[in-house]
């Protein structure tokens, strides 16, 4: 989504809210889900700028890959199921919590994400669906707010020209790689030599895919 529209000139903005795993900052408690942001916008010189984050200090994923691989967690990244901070990955997932990303500006953007994917679209708030005993892949029923602009409706400048200047500063103050730029980079990367799976990680996925 984020990268198809901005090629085709347009910006977006899309979130969603998920599972609650994460505690609101100040609280004792998860509440939250992950709640990740995604944006695009066309850009004159090069690809698209298309990046997307969590609004926990770490995706719930890469909770999940640590926690396989054995791989302890920086500090800061959740608590364990008394509220301790911990920086072992099953602790987090057995009973456990991520944290916002940046203490209470974090918190305060995912409550932005509840309030405008769940509860303007009628979806479910990351309380109110409980999927977290189930073993798919399947996304739990919350929400999701998508918003596509035309900058062609907008200022008389050319948008895209617009963004390709601030990507020359950008880069003039020192700001070699982007946000989004690994992303292009492992594409050309997979096109060219293929997409290398462990096996173990193909077992995982047909087993996922049996439920």
């Amino acid at each position: 989504m984020s990268n198809r529209l901005p090629s085709r000139g347009l910006v977006a903005l899309s979130m969603v809210n998920s599972m609650t795993c994460v505690v609101p900052h100040g609280a004792r408690q998860p509440l939250f889900g992950t709640n990740p942001i995604a944006f695009g916008a066309p850009r004159a010189g090069g690809e698209p700028i298309v990046f997307d984050l969590a609004t926990s200090a770490i995706a719930h994923g890469d909770v999940q890959i640590a926690a396989r691989e054995g791989r302890l967690l920086p500090a800061g990244m959740g608590v364990d199921r008394d509220g301790l901070p911990t920086q072992e990955p099953r602790a987090i997932l057995d009973g456990g919590a991520l944290l916002p990303f940046g203490g209470h500006k974090g918190s305060a953007l995912s409550m932005m994400v509840e309030l405008l994917a769940a509860g303007l679209t009628g979806g479910n708030f990351s309380f109110e669906f409980d999927w977290s005993k189930h073993p798919g892949a399947q996304t739990p029923w919350t929400g999701q707010l998508l918003i596509v602009i035309d900058p062609d409706k907008g200022a008389g400048q050319h948008f895209a020209q617009r963004s390709e200047e601030l990507v020359r500063q950008l880069h003039g103050v020192g700001q070699e790689r982007l946000p989004g730029d690994r992303r292009y980079l492992e594409r050309a990367r997979s096109m060219a030599h293929g997409i290398v799976i462990a096996q173990a990680d193909i077992e995982r996925l047909q087993e996922l895919a049996g439920h």
